[in-house]
C-alpha cells in the first residue's frame, strides 16, 4: 500500500492537488492528429494513445495543456479513486459535499509533499515525520 501510494499514484495524487479538480474519465480527450505530431516530432513514444484532461468547468485556469499517455491516465483515475476510498474509510459517517472537500481533507490528512505546491497545501502544515531515537 504505502509503495503503491509513493510510486504509483504518489505523482498522480501531487497533481490532483495542483489541478484542484477531479480528473474523470470523461475528461479525458485523445489527441487530435496535429498533437499527436508535435508529440512526435519532440521524441514521444508514438506506440501510445496520448490524453489532454480539460476541466469541466470553463472557469478554471488552465494555464497549459496537460498531457498524459494512457498509463498516466490510469494513474490519475487510480489517484482519485484512493482519494475517494482513503475519505470514506477515514471519515465514513461523514458526507463530502464534493471532490474539492475531500482534497482538503486529505491533504490535512496526507504527508504534505503531496499538496504543498498546491493551493490545499496550506491546510497541512504539521510535517509527517518523527524523529526515533
Amino acid at each position: 500500500m504505502v509503495f503503491d501510494l509513493l510510486f504509483r499514484v504518489g505523482p498522480a495524487i501531487k497533481a490532483i492537488f495542483e489541478l484542484g479538480y477531479e480528473p474523470k474519465e470523461e475528461l479525458f480527450y485523445e489527441l487530435t492528429a496535429e498533437q499527436y505530431s508535435q508529440l512526435e516530432k519532440k521524441g514521444n513514444d508514438m506506440s501510445k494513445k496520448w490524453f489532454t484532461i480539460i476541466p469541466e468547468d470553463p472557469k478554471l485556469d488552465v494555464p497549459e495543456l496537460l498531457i498524459v499517455d494512457e498509463d498516466g491516465k490510469k494513474s490519475f483515475l487510480d489517484a482519485a479513486n484512493y482519494i475517494h476510498r482513503f475519505c470514506a474509510k477515514a471519515q465514513p459517517d461523514r458526507q463530502f459535499l464534493s471532490f474539492d472537500e475531500k482534497l482538503e481533507y486529505a491533504a490535512s490528512q496526507l504527508p504534505t509533499v503531496f499538496s504543498q505546491s498546491s493551493k490545499y497545501g496550506k491546510i497541512n502544515t504539521a510535517p509527517h515525520l518523527t524523529v526515533v531515537k
